[in-house]
């Protein structure tokens, strides 16, 4: 009995210790904790006479007005008002923090009125550091960031570092545009966030020319548009990886536009897509060579448009296994891409409007196209313009199908000057829109093959002029 009294009063002295360890050190048990760095937002002046102020963006008053107030040291605390508060920091090296008790967000009613605030420097080079959080709830417990929160926040501010952005809970819009057209920007916070939500991150570092390194993005199910134009026409040199399977409208729409350093594309394993979610994803990336494997069986509309247009490192297509396909599903997917010489199989069998519109307009180096696009029975516009201004495609695939459908064919060759051989298997012309210019300014010469039930007709909607004719 008297050693089980000693053991017991060792454990409580233990506990005791333990306890007492944890209120020393700030350590929270309730619901909303206390993050590692409770540092309010603070600016930092790196050119002397810095400015820092804010502006209201739109044509509605705010309502309510944020409440937000600024310190120079942390202990006097200052109300700050949007529009009319102008700091000045005179040497570099001074600073000024803000904080703010704003639950419901900055921009509350953003959504309803268009109206929002942004921090505005003047051409001085500041640095920014601390916890964001601290505008909403000045001991930084906050884990949620409201709808539309920080949305343009920091827009086209002399930054050169971001603050943290520890909250793992997002809103609506909460991010957006964050840090557009920071120029000077050169890093990214860490974004630990695993649950998307509508536009949580779109255009957050857009026009940032000084970002160089892509922070880690690590959700696996997307939203609509949460990563949309999130890096375009940023600096950064290799995008991260994304490994989200579950995807969503216009989830990378446009995600790495005009991005002229990325060399390689992440991997995409997502196989069933969503409207527009890789929409213009890579377009303008010049130096993009080496593209992903896109495993996507099950399309949806506009699901790869444009997502390399204009990448002129692309010289090989990646395999596109679906067979099945959706209204605009790979219209200019890799229109312009000027050294483009191989296009892999193309093995869908069901097609859908305009689903391979403009595919390889204007590829100047194109010579090798799939020897057959097997469907047999077409769509409205299916191959508009696929093959337009191809100058070095000498052989179009086989075209399998027996019926023509409303311009289907609407100029697929047009200006494709080295084509000398086309093989069709339809058995009546139908409208002159159905194949409008589809031969116009092809080869001079060269073997047209068509069953024998085919009216011999010429022009540029029919038979290129001056060509053979082979029947079966």
């Amino acid at each position: 009995m008297k050693n089980a009294t000693k053991l017991l009063t060792v454990i409580l002295s233990l506990l005791l210790v333990i306890v007492a360890g944890c209120k020393k050190k700030d350590i929270s048990n309730d619901s909303g904790g206390i993050f590692a760095n409770s540092e309010p937002l603070c600016f930092t002046a790196e050119e002397d006479s810095a400015t820092i102020s804010m502006k209201r963006i739109g044509y509605v008053e705010l309502n309510p007005i944020p409440n937000i107030e600024y310190s120079y040291d942390k202990v006097v605390w200052r109300t700050f008002t949007a529009e009319s508060t102008v700091i000045t920091l005179k040497n570099t090296g001074d600073k000024v923090y803000f904080r703010g008790n704003n639950p419901h967000g900055l921009n509350v009613n953003l959504e309803e009125n268009s109206s929002f605030i942004r921090f505005e420097t003047n051409e001085k080079k500041t640095a920014v550091s601390g916890n964001l959080m601290s505008l909403i709830d000045p001991t930084c417990r906050v884990t949620k960031v409201p709808d539309y929160c920080f949305y343009d926040l920091f827009n086209g501010a002399n930054i050169t570092t971001p603050p943290e952005l520890p909250a793992t809970i997002l809103g609506k819009s909460c991010y957006g545009g964050l840090f557009s057209c920071c120029r000077y920007l050169e890093t990214a916070p860490e974004l630990p966030a695993t649950k998307m939500e509508e536009g949580c991150y779109g255009s957050m570092f857009l026009y940032c020319r000084s970002l160089k390194t892509a922070p880690k993005l690590p959700a696996t199910i997307m939203a609509v548009g949460c990563y949309q134009s999130m890096f375009d026409s940023s600096g950064i040199l290799e995008a991260p990886e994304l490994p989200a399977t579950t995807l969503a409208d216009g989830c990378y729409a446009c995600m790495f536009y005009y991005c002229k350093n990325i060399t390689t594309a992440p991997e995409l394993p997502a196989t069933t897509l969503a409207p527009a979610c890789y929409s213009s994803m890579f377009h303008n990336c010049d130096n993009l060579t080496a593209v992903p494997e896109l495993p996507a069986t099950t399309l949806a509309n506009y699901c790869f448009t444009f997502m390399f247009e204009e990448c002129d490192g692309i010289t090989l297509t990646p395999r596109l296994p679906a067979t099945t396909l959706a209204d605009y599903c790979y219209s200019e997917m890799f229109s312009g891409c000027h050294n483009l010489t191989t296009v892999l199989e193309l093995p869908a069998t069901t097609l859908a409007n305009n689903c391979y519109e403009k595919m390889f307009n204007d590829c100047i180096n194109l010579r090798n196209a799939p020897e057959i696009l097997p469907a047999t029975t077409l769509a409205e516009h299916c191959y508009e313009r696929m093959f337009y201004h191809c100058i070095k495609l000498e052989s179009a695939p086989e075209l399998p199908a027996t019926t023509l459908v409303n311009r289907c064919y609407l100029s697929m060759f047009l200006y494709c000057s080295s084509l000398k051989s086309i093989k069709v298997h339809f058995t009546e012309w139908g409208d002159d829109y159905d194949t409008a210019f589809w031969v116009a300014e092809v080869s001079s010469n060269g073997i047209f093959y068509c069953p024998n039930s085919l009216p011999q007709e010429y022009g540029v909607e029919r038979i290129p002029y001056w060509w053979n004719v082979v029947t079966f």
